[in-house]
């Protein structure tokens, strides 16, 4: 009985599958705004979905997780890397990268 239901629901017309998100959504992780990052160790920011680092060079970067209260560093940081980190402040101490924009 399973089968024949499931055969009829994928005949019957205007029936969409989820194989592929409908014309203007989003995507879950998908970004829909960026802003340019200013370090700063007091300033908190709305939590970020990812951080793109445009150095030139690796660098190191400084940040407070959205669900944490200290600061962690992660050096040799790649430049071009976009990054899933999820943010409420992007350090100004320890932190060597200069063009870092935020994913939102």
């Amino acid at each position: 009985m399973r089968s024949i239901a499931l055969i009829t629901l994928l005949l019957l017309p205007g029936v969409a599958l989820a194989q592929s998100p409908p014309q203007g959504s989003l995507t879950l992780n998908q970004c829909s705004q960026f802003r340019a990052l200013t370090k700063s160790d007091t300033t908190t920011i709305t939590p970020t979905r990812g951080l793109q680092i445009g150095d030139a060079a690796a660098c190191n970067i400084a940040v407070i997780g959205a669900k944490d209260s200290a600061a962690v560093t992660m050096n040799n940081v790649q430049s071009g890397q976009i990054l899933p980190f999820s943010i409420t402040k992007l350090m100004s101490t320890n932190t060597t990268c200069a063009a870092v924009t935020a994913c939102y």
